[in-house]
């Protein structure tokens, strides 16, 4: 007797029944693998693009500090001109404040007449001049204030 011959009845579906078992089951754990196998290919690929994204924003903080930094370094060279401007202007103002003692003092010996100078004018200008001086300390303060502000705020908004 051969094969096929032993292969009739009842053995001859139980053998195709294990068979076709066997064959579903490989089926069945070809199947989980190729899912498995697309599941790990799109992982990879978000992670890649989140890497790649990470990269991006990175160099668009560094971009962002470079600029604020050179603003900043701008700022500083600005109001570092005005203080020499400032100093420069210093003399004057001492020179205009000694014209002023040097005048009170020969007025005193004199009587004012019509022809007087006026009541301290030289002091009303050094005193405005020391105003403005104050001024462009001031204001070059408030320049870094504001600057170091719309800084922050542009560093904020350009955070995705």
């Amino acid at each position: 007797m051969g094969l096929l011959a032993a292969m009739t009845g009842w053995k001859g579906y139980a053998a195709a029944a294990v068979l076709g078992v066997l064959l579903f089951g490989a089926v069945v754990v070809e199947r989980q693998w190729y899912g498995a196998q697309q599941y790990q290919a799109g992982a990879d690929a978000k992670q890649a693009e989140i890497e790649k994204r990470q990269a991006a924003i990175e160099r668009a903080w560094q971009e962002e500090r470079d600029r604020a930094d050179a603003k900043h370094r701008g700022a500083v060279l600005a109001r570092e001109a005005a203080e020499k401007t400032v100093v420069a202007q210093r003399g004057r103002i001492d020179g205009l404040l000694r014209q002023l003692a040097q005048r009170r003092t020969e007025a005193t010996g004199t009587g004012g007449g019509p022809d007087a100078a006026g009541p301290d004018w030289i002091g009303i200008i050094g005193s405005c001049v020391g105003r403005y001086e104050q001024l462009g300390k001031d204001a070059a303060r408030w320049a870094d204030q504001v600057n170091g502000l719309q800084g922050y705020i542009r560093g904020l908004g350009a955070a995705p």
